[in-house]
């Protein structure tokens, strides 16, 4: 046994140790310190609180320190206080903030920055910004500069700069398996000896449904059933069947799910449970993993949406797997499906069909 665990748990049961999620920050940070607070936490020891929420919060006081102009400091504290973490709070009052969400602001907390810094090798403050500036920022430089547009829009509604307009980003079309790609991907994860039957859940929930990765680890055990003709899985408003034989990789996972035996996870909701209590298996390690298998997340979740949109109409998929409108109308345009008004294929609530 690591020998910073009983130490740990020795100040704690003497009192040298408060147990308050403050005390446990005042430590060094490690592993082994997380994981006791996760046990502490998923025993009703301590509150539970949204990790990433005070990840961004952590990472934000040095990023501040590093910009040594006064205004735009201040700039990019009113922006971060009142725009990005008021977002990540609304996020962490409907379910904790998934990485990705984590991780885009921090994105645009930082491409905020290297514009005001370019803005400013130009000679000009945010309230001199002008619409050449705009163009000239947008036309150059990396695709990363896009992200700027978050910071730029709330300094229009704040009114901090005037006559300018942002230019529309359109979505990338991103990387896109090939339909026989997509064929071997399924056969292999139904066939695969060696991957854990984890990885082959998450992966034909990826290649079936086009499922993000992100959402697929935070699935719960009430989220499948065992249906009149087989295994369910509600991903949207609806129970969906799983056909055979991908039902029956998914039915070696849910019965030997990983790490319940341990005090990680002794009663655990999650379907896919990490290593650390109350956590889910890490969204990015799963994402690799797969890759390494020759499953790349992005394009095998694009080319299931172009199978599905060919067969579908949007707003049904959209129902059904639990996405928003726009996704699904972006994959049917893709698709070059003609499903060109999805308000028009939905009925008001309350209203049934002839």
């Amino acid at each position: 046994m690591n020998q910073r665990v009983p130490d740990l748990l020795r100040g704690l049961a003497n009192g040298d140790i408060e147990l308050s999620h403050e005390a446990l920050d005042s430590l060094p940070r490690s592993r082994t310190v997380e994981y006791l607070r996760g046990l502490l936490v998923a025993h009703g020891c301590l509150p539970w609180r949204d990790e990433h929420l005070l990840a961004y919060d952590r990472w934000l006081a040095p990023k501040l320190d590093t910009i040594t102009d006064t205004d735009q400091r201040k700039l990019i504290e009113r922006y971060t206080r009142w725009h990005v973490m008021r977002r990540l709070r609304d996020h962490s009052r409907q379910g904790p903030v998934t990485a990705n969400a984590f991780l885009r602001a921090k994105q645009h907390t930082t491409v905020a920055i290297q514009f005001l810094h370019w803005l400013a090798d130009r000679g000009r403050r945010l309230n001199e910004c002008t619409q050449h500036d705009i163009d000239a920022w947008f036309s150059n430089g990396t695709s990363t500069r896009g992200h700027a547009n978050n910071f730029l829009h709330w300094a229009i509604k704040q009114r901090l700069v005037r006559r300018i307009t942002v230019p529309w980003q359109p979505h990338g079309n991103g990387p896109l398996a090939s339909e026989r790609d997509h064929i071997e991907a399924l056969r292999a994860l139904l066939l695969h000896e060696t991957l854990p039957a984890a990885h082959r859940a998450i992966g034909i929930m990826l290649v079936l449904y086009g499922q993000p990765v992100s959402k697929i680890v935070t699935m719960c055990m009430d989220e499948f059933r065992e249906g009149y003709d087989g295994l369910q899985v509600k991903l949207g408003k609806d129970w969906t069947d799983i056909p055979e034989p991908a039902a029956a990789v998914i039915r070696v996972h849910l019965a030997a799910r990983p790490g319940l035996t341990t005090a990680a996870n002794p009663d655990s909701p999650l379907v896919f449970p990490g290593r650390m209590p109350g956590r889910t298996m890490h969204v990015y390690t799963v994402a690799n993993i797969l890759r390494e298998n020759g499953i790349p997340a992005m394009a095998t979740r694009s080319r299931a949406w172009i199978q599905m949109v060919r067969q579908a109409p949007p707003s049904v998929l959209a129902d059904a797997l639990g996405v928003s409108p726009k996704t699904a109308m972006r994959y049917a345009e893709r698709a070059g499906s003609d499903y060109l008004a999805y308000a028009t294929l939905r009925r008001p609530a309350g209203i049934d069909n002839p």
